[in-house]
């Protein structure tokens, strides 16, 4: 899931709008920010299938640090405490609160491949709507949309609606299949790509909020 995560950072600024928006926003991000580090160091490990774009072709063999709800979320407790020192207690709950946000919302589109515990005798959870892409697609757009249109003020809705769909369609390919083969091509290159694909939609989501964009 991308956009979808955005729209728990929205609900979350409902919720506590005296928290700086860049918080939710990174805390939402914080196990797909973590997850590229990992693998481009060799921590964690996906597997890429060349000749296929779509989402369920990928393989996350091991990612138990960024994407496990007790391990991932006590790691996030560390940049919840630095966000607490600087935003103020409120901040630092919730981004540990936003992070953890991120597994449940995986649970819904991952097959059976997200960490439980992240150590010991694990187990691993996934609905699989990914299995199912073009309902993928829909069904995370209609979340953004609505949760956005029913949260966020009035005049931030449009560019975060627009920002959100123009990087869901940017996307689109591993919904929908477009091309042949895989455009990123190795693990490494998808780490990457998402590192950037995340980091890009903080900083304009942030723009908005903060009146730049």
């Amino acid at each position: 899931m991308f956009i979808g995560h955005f729209a728990i950072a929205y609900l979350l600024l409902f919720l506590a709008p005296g928290v700086p928006p860049i918080v939710p926003l990174v805390g939402v991000s914080f196990p797909d920010l973590l997850w590229p580090v990992l693998v481009l160091l060799g921590i964690e490990k996906v597997s890429i299938d060349p000749g296929s774009p779509r989402q369920d072709a990928i393989v996350f063999i091991r990612y138990p640090w960024s994407h496990s709800l007790v391990t991932g979320t006590l790691i996030a407790v560390i940049p919840g405490i630095i966000a607490g020192i600087a935003f103020g207690a409120v901040a630092g709950i919730v981004f540990v609160v936003a992070s953890a946000s991120h597994w449940m919302l995986d649970t819904i589109v991952h097959r059976k491949d997200l960490p439980v515990l992240g150590f010991g005798k694990d187990r691993t959870v996934g609905l699989g709507l990914w299995n199912r892409g073009p309902l993928a697609f829909v069904v995370e757009l209609i979340f953004y949309v609505v949760v956005t249109l029913l949260v966020v003020p009035e005049g931030y809705v449009i560019p975060l609606l627009v920002i959100g769909f123009l990087f869901h369609m940017i996307n689109a390919n591993s919904f929908f299949r477009f091309s042949a083969k895989n455009p990123f091509g190795s693990p490494g290159v998808y780490a990457a790509m998402a590192l950037a694909g995340f980091t890009a939609f903080i900083l304009l989501a942030d723009a908005v909020f903060i009146g730049i964009l």
